[in-house]
């Protein structure tokens, strides 16, 4: 495989000078560009360039290179409808020929064994910065442009997989912290949303554990399962300050205290369900209005 300095695939320039203007052109800056994906949702906007117009304005099939900073990252530009530039901080690598797809330069550049000979290449001053120089001398590999084609279809996929399991760390991140709020506030989980199924899981297999106290009278954990499952019952009952609670029999604390009655009967249904158990529903004179039964009715009854 033939290996070409970069000048000779490419004309290769620095961005221009950048005056912050709310009613400018838009400018991609060295932010815009890391990891290695152009993010053009939050580009700035600045002056139009005192120098030529079309010779600043970048172009779909530019690739675009950080030279300030400790990693270079490089990335392509898909589309430029409108007028965008690039800053100073910024090399602009326009492609002179087709032998060299722009996404495929792109992802080279930002390979970690590019990056590294990159290192060597940049200046020790305090703010390290790749000269144009050093950036024209690089070698590119230029395999065949249907394995160029491939690579740059599967680091595209790469990214789209980076993203979205981001996404789902921060969506994990977002669900867990309401679950922690409403814990420590001593509110009620919604029911019947899918998003709480790992807290439920988790409420579950707490209440599968029954405490018990030990001779010195530190109250311990024990996975020993309710002498009462498949026998007792739980019961919607009023709380004499405000709300409804889910009882079982026999306790004197209650398994859930809700603001609605309706609420307090879906956990409750949920709760009984799962221990196989009565369900008795009382109203607000303390009177059992309805009954319910989660047993192993062989009957074909639904309750």
């Amino acid at each position: 495989m033939t290996r070409t300095p970069l000048h000779k695939l490419a004309d290769i320039r620095n961005g221009t000078a950048f005056k912050a203007d709310p009613g400018g052109v838009f400018f991609v800056q060295g932010r815009h560009l890391r990891g290695g994906c152009l993010n053009v949702e939050d580009l700035a906007t600045g002056s139009s360039p005192v120098r030529s117009f079309e010779d600043a304005r970048l172009q779909a099939g530019d690739v675009l290179v950080d030279t300030r900073g400790t990693t270079n990252w490089a990335a392509c530009i898909e589309r430029a409808d409108s007028p965008l530039f690039a800053v100073l901080d910024l090399a602009i690598v326009r492609l002179k020929g087709n032998n060299v797809l722009p996404a495929y330069l792109a992802l080279f550049l930002n390979l970690p064994t590019t990056q590294s000979a990159l290192a060597t290449m940049r200046s020790t001053a305090t703010i390290p910065r790749l000269g144009l120089g050093a950036l024209t001398e690089l070698e590119i590999p230029v395999p065949p442009f249907r394995i160029q084609k491939l690579m740059a279809a599967l680091d595209s996929e790469r990214r789209k997989q980076s993203n979205l399991i981001e996404k789902l760390g921060e969506a994990q991140n977002r669900l867990t912290d309401e679950i922690l709020r409403r814990v420590a506030e001593g509110l009620p989980m919604p029911e019947g949303n899918p998003a709480w199924a790992i807290h439920r899981q988790t409420r579950l297999a707490r209440e599968h554990l029954a405490y018990s106290t030990s001779k010195d009278g530190v109250s311990i954990m024990s996975n020993k399962k309710s002498p009462g499952k498949g026998g007792t019952t739980h019961h919607v009952v009023p709380d004499p300050d405000r709300g409804w609670n889910v009882k079982r029999g026999g306790a004197s604390r209650s398994s859930g205290h809700f603001d609605t009655k309706q609420e307090a009967v879906d956990r409750a249904r949920e709760i009984s369900r799962n221990a196989n158990s009565e369900l008795k529903i009382h109203n607000q004179d303390g009177k059992i209005a309805q009954s319910d039964s989660h047993g192993n009715d062989p009957r074909n009854i639904k309750g």
